[in-house]
């Protein structure tokens, strides 16, 4: 499939590729004179790309840095053993990491890059349609602690976004699906008919089909990219892509990471949101019943899986990292196209958990 590239204002362009031909030259262009390179990468995703990577990085001097598999761990015992690999690799400044894997890995190994000698170059290869349409774009990398998802990390912006849609012959129907839940979240802030064309290609990603996936990946792309360009450290507008997390966020540190995957969850906190929005008068009740409809056709979860209880729900909320002054700012939405930011006390944050653990 011919490249579809999309240059940002940030400085890096995000390449939504076949597969990995055509990379060497891309590392060549951002990051001219590099022989070496730090890939991040776990086991299984090794197994399946990294003859490929290396293939194709013929020229360049790889060290190969194997993190363990899940959102469980992606914690700070991880990346403060990743950072110890990455220092006894001895780069330089100009040594850059590349990330192969999925949100978890561009995650932790954009962190890593963003401390080892206060910076390293950093390219983000995304292997999931999750990582593709969500983590790799826009420059947060983190790890998970105790208190929360997320909550210990930086702003570090990529030079390079390379996204090989070969990579999703690997994911398992879980997976896919779960990168989807991101997708119908930039599909309501996008408007227009971006959740018409979602509704109408449900069956062709669910299957798998390349060229629809494409489509909608790069629709959601330019969405989050229009988005990070005009707010990259998240102070107003950014803010909005958080639709459906405050609930999600608290349904995967409550259940334990990796128990439910991101996007379900976020699938999970766009109903229950949608459903507080009802409530509230912020959201017509046919957009919210077309919302809910299209995350059940698309095969992913409406409701808080048994195990959670509203009172850790709405502890772990209090916990988000939104809040201010005793109040979190809630992602809302009216229509698609036309969503806001409004502001709860933590303690009604109380029906939004009993309307994401409702049936």
């Amino acid at each position: 499939m011919p490249h579809q590239r999309l240059t940002l204002s940030l400085g890096y362009d995000v390449v939504l590729a076949g597969d990995f031909a055509g990379l060497q030259g891309e590392l060549q262009a951002c990051l001219p004179g590099s022989t070496r390179a730090l890939v991040v990468t776990h086991p299984r995703i090794r197994g399946w790309h990294g003859a490929a990577i290396e293939a194709e990085l013929s020229g360049v001097e790889i060290t190969w840095l194997e993190v363990p598999e899940g959102e469980a761990h992606k914690s700070l015992e991880t990346w403060r053993g990743l950072v110890a690999r990455m220092l006894e690799a001895r780069p330089d400044r100009q040594v850059p990491v590349l990330a192969l894997g999925g949100g978890v890995v561009g995650d932790m190994a954009g962190f890593a890059a963003a401390t080892v000698l206060r910076g390293l170059p950093f390219v983000q290869i995304p292997t999931s349609v999750l990582a593709a349409v969500d983590a790799s774009v826009g420059g947060k990398t983190a790890v998970n602690v105790p208190q929360g998802k997320n909550l210990v990390g930086a702003f570090y912006q990529p030079r390079l976004v390379w996204a090989p849609l070969s990579t999703l012959d690997t994911l398992p129907p879980e997976e896919l699906r779960c990168g989807l839940g991101e997708i119908v979240k930039h599909a309501i802030i996008a408007g227009g008919d971006a959740l018409s064309r979602l509704e109408a290609s449900g069956l062709d990603l669910l299957a798998g089909d390349k060229g629809a996936l494409a489509t909608v990946i790069a629709d959601s792309v330019r969405v989050k990219a229009a988005i990070v360009e005009r707010d990259p450290l998240e102070r107003g507008e950014r803010a909005i892509l958080n639709l459906g997390h405050t609930l999600g966020h608290a349904v995967e540190s409550v259940l334990g990471y990796g128990a439910v995957r991101h996007g379900e969850a976020v699938a999970i906190g766009i109903v229950a949101i949608a459903r507080l929005g009802v409530l509230r008068g912020w959201t017509c009740a046919g957009v919210a019943s077309r919302v809910e409809a299209l995350v059940g056709r698309l095969d992913l979860p409406t409701r808080v899986p048994t195990g959670a209880s509203t009172d850790d729900l709405h502890a772990a909320m209090g916990f988000d990292k939104k809040r201010a002054r005793g109040m979190v700012r809630l992602v809302v939405f009216s229509e698609p196209g036309k969503v806001r930011l409004e502001s709860l006390p933590e303690a009604e944050l109380r029906a939004l958990a009993e309307l994401g653990v409702r049936a």
